[in-house]
C-alpha cells in the first residue's frame, strides 16, 4: 500500500492534546507516544489534518458506476467487454475490473484498473453514470497509544437518584443504571443536559449491530467481553478490504478506539451491541476509497443475511473531499437496506458540505464539542451537520493489549458516540428506519448550548434523554 500513497484522505482523527491547556490529556506515565508526536512549544494546538486540497488520485484505478435502471443482463455484458478490453490493451498491464459492487438497485458500479483511453470511453457511454477516480485514504495524524493501562471496573450499576419506575416511564425501563464514574467523559455529557456531570445514566439492550468501517477491532479486548474474561466477546470479525493484506487484527488501533466508545463496557454507550469489525484502513492507516465501498456493500447484505433491518447501524469515522459515488453508495445503504449511517463530520475547519460522505444528505453528520461545549477550532461545521458530540480527549481501548487505553481527539471520536445512541435508540424501542432514529437524535438532543458551533449549524449536543424521560417522538 506505500506505493499507494498518492491521495491522503485523511480519517478523523487529530492528537489527544487539549485544545485550551499547554500539557497532552494523556496519562505520561502509561502512555508510549511515536517520536513524531510530542506536544508543541507554546499554547497547545493540535495538529490540522491534511488538507483535501493537497491530494492526488491512484493512477489508473477508478469507480465507475452505472445509471439507474440498466438491467442486470445489460451490466453483466458490459462489464465482460470493460474487462476483455481493459486486460489486452497494448499500452500496458492493466487488471480490467476487479471488483463489481451492488448497493440497492440505486447503487451498481465496479472498481478497475483501466487505460486512459478506455476511462474516456466510458465517460462517453450511455450506460455509466459516473466515473471518479478511486484514492488512498490515510490517517493524517500520527496515534498516540496506551501501554496495558489497567481498565478501571466501574461501580456497581445502581437505579438513579432522579429516575422514576419502569411502570411510571411506560414499561421501557426496567433496568436504568446509574455509572457514578463512566470510563469517559463523553458518556455522561450525553446523558445529561448540563455539562460537567459525573455519572452516566443509561438502560442496556442489546439486539443491536454496528459496523464499523475502520482498522478493525481488537476482538480480545477486555471492553468487549461480557461477564467473565472467559466469556464470548461481543466483537466480531467481518471482513478486510485492503489487497495484500490479509490480517484480521486492527494494525492501527482507531477502530479499536472507536468501537469502545460505541459499545465497550465501560466506555461505550451502547453497552450491549454487536461490534463487527469491517477492516479498510492497514499498519500504515491507509486504504482506499473503493474499499470503503464494498465494506459498505458487506454491511447491507449482512444485514438482510441476518434479518436485522432497522437494528443495524454503521459508523464511518473516516472522510475525504467530495466523492459522489461514496455519497451515493451510503444513501443507498439508508434508502435500500434500512441502515443507519452515522459519519465523522471532518477536521478541517470547514463547511462539512466540502467533505464524504459526510455531505451525503442521508448521513448523521457528527461535529464535536470538548469538554466545555465548545467546538474545537478544527471541527468542520455547517447546515449538514445533524448534532455536535463528545469529540476531545476521549478515553476508549486501544489496540496493544486487551487492556490497553488511549486518549484521541477528532470528529472520528463524536461520531461513535452518536452511532452508540443509535444502536442504543434501536435496542429501546425495537426497529427504526434511518429517519426514525435521526428524529430521536435531533429532537431529544439538547439545545443551544454549544459555544461557536460554526456558520449555520444546528447548536445541538447529542442526548440520550436519560431512560427515566426517554419517550419516542
Amino acid at each position: 500500500m506505500a506505493a499507494l500513497r498518492l491521495r491522503h484522505v485523511s480519517l478523523l482523527l487529530v492528537l489527544a492534546i487539549g485544545s485550551r491547556g499547554c500539557e497532552s490529556k494523556i496519562d505520561t506515565n502509561n502512555i508510549h507516544s511515536s517520536a513524531e508526536a510530542s506536544s508543541p512549544p507554546g499554547p497547545a494546538r493540535m495538529p490540522r489534518p491534511v488538507a483535501f486540497s493537497n491530494t492526488t488520485p491512484i493512477p489508473n484505478h477508478y469507480i465507475v458506476q452505472y445509471h439507474d435502471g440498466v438491467e442486470a443482463a445489460a451490466r453483466a455484458a458490459h462489464l465482460n467487454s470493460v474487462h476483455a478490453a481493459a486486460v489486452v490493451n497494448p499500452g500496458g498491464a492493466y487488471r480490467g475490473v476487479i471488483k463489481h459492487i451492488n448497493i440497492g438497485s440505486g447503487f451498481s458500479a465496479f472498481h478497475g484498473e483501466l487505460p486512459p483511453e478506455q476511462v474516456q470511453q466510458l465517460r462517453d457511454d450511455n450506460l455509466i453514470k459516473r466515473v471518479e477516480q478511486d484514492a488512498v485514504i490515510r490517517l493524517a495524524a500520527p496515534v498516540h497509544q496506551s501501554k496495558h493501562v489497567e481498565t478501571h471496573r466501574r461501580a456497581k450499576p445502581k437505579l438513579d437518584s432522579g429516575s422514576v419506575s419502569a411502570a411510571a416511564a411506560g414499561g421501557l425501563y426496567g433496568n436504568i443504571r446509574t455509572v457514578e464514574t463512566p470510563g469517559s467523559w463523553g458518556q455522561a455529557r450525553i446523558s445529561h443536559r448540563d455539562r460537567g456531570v459525573s455519572s452516566y445514566v443509561y438502560e442496556p439492550r442489546d439486539d443491536t449491530t454496528v459496523y464499523i468501517i475502520d482498522s478493525g477491532i481488537r476482538l480480545t479486548h477486555s471492553e468487549f467481553i461480557n461477564g467473565d474474561s472467559d466469556g464470548p466477546s461481543r466483537a466480531v470479525w467481518g471482513h478486510n478490504f485492503i489487497e495484500n493484506n490479509d490480517s484480521e487484527d486492527d494494525e492501527a488501533g482507531h477502530g479499536t478506539h472507536v468501537a469502545g466508545t460505541i459499545g465497550g463496557l465501560h466506555y461505550g454507550v451502547a453497552v450491549k451491541t454487536r461490534l463487527v469489525a469491517l477492516k479498510v484502513f492497514d499498519g500504515n492507516s491507509e486504504g482506499t476509497w473503493s474499499g470503503v465501498i464494498q465494506a459498505v456493500e458487506w454491511a447491507c447484505n449482512d444485514t438482510v443475511a441476518r434479518n436485522a433491518s432497522g437494528l443495524s447501524v454503521i459508523n464511518m469515522s473516516l472522510g475525504g473531499g467530495v466523492m459522489q459515488s461514496v455519497n451515493e453508495a451510503v444513501s443507498n445503504a439508508v434508502q435500500h437496506y434500512n441502515v443507519t449511517v452515522v459519519v465523522a463530520a471532518g477536521n478541517e475547519d470547514q463547511d462539512v458540505a466540502n467533505v464524504s460522505p459526510a455531505s451525503s444528505n442521508y448521513t448523521i453528520s457528527v461535529a464535536a464539542i470538548d469538554d466545555s461545549d465548545t467546538r474545537p477550532y478544527w471541527s468542520n461545521f455547517g447546515e449538514g451537520v445533524t448534532v455536535f458530540a463528545p469529540g476531545d480527549s476521549i478515553t476508549s481501548a486501544w489496540n496493544a493489549a486487551d487492556d490497553a487505553t488511549a486518549v484521541l481527539s477528532g470528529t472520528s471520536m463524536a461520531s461513535p458516540h452518536v452511532a452508540g445512541l443509535a444502536a442504543y435508540f434501536m435496542g429501546l424501542y425495537g426497529p427504526l428506519t434511518p429517519d426514525q432514529v435521526r428524529k430521536l437524535v435531533v429532537n431529544k438532543a439538547t439545545v443551544g448550548l454549544v459555544t461557536d458551533p460554526g456558520p449555520n449549524s444546528p447548536n445541538l449536543i447529542a442526548f440520550n434523554g436519560n431512560p427515566a424521560e426517554l419517550s419516542q417522538s
